[in-house]
């Protein structure tokens, strides 16, 4: 006889067991300074950023293997766009995060929760993107 133990977490793929918080103005400063002063970016690079009005939609990107419980993204250039949406998806394309909507351009977005070990990432569009889209610029610490 066995018996199956599946953590909470995983028990129900609508279960969104990542925490995200959009940056507040003072935490957004209190950001940008300290990696002014400490440089530190784990990945660096493009995504092609759609126009999505409808909900959790978009490119991915950001792919990473979480080695910390908490990760931070930003999309800090988007021509023509003035906010980005965002949210986290773990190696199976499951939402393991809400769906933040029109977070300003340069405004961080942290998770916690993470499970060390597991493989995540990002999918983003915008609802202010010019219809053809753009080539955005996005950092993950």
């Amino acid at each position: 006889m066995f018996s199956l133990c599946i953590p909470a977490f995983a028990a129900d793929p609508t279960d969104k067991y990542v925490v995200g918080h959009v940056f507040t103005q003072e935490e957004v400063d209190r950001f940008w300074n300290d990696h002014t002063a400490q440089p530190y970016v784990s990945i660096e690079s493009t995504v092609k950023l759609n126009r999505n009005t409808t909900g959790f939609q978009g490119t991915g990107c950001g792919y990473f293997t979480a080695d910390a419980q908490t990760v931070t993204f930003v999309i800090t250039n988007a021509p023509g766009a003035s906010t980005y949406n965002v949210g986290l998806l773990d190696s199976h394309g499951n939402a393991v995060s809400d769906w933040f909507e029109e977070v300003p351009i340069n405004n961080p977005v942290g998770f916690r929760n993470l499970i060390v070990g597991e493989e995540y990432h990002f999918v983003v569009s915008s609802n202010d993107v010019p219809e053809r889209g753009c080539t955005a610029n996005y950092e993950v610490y």
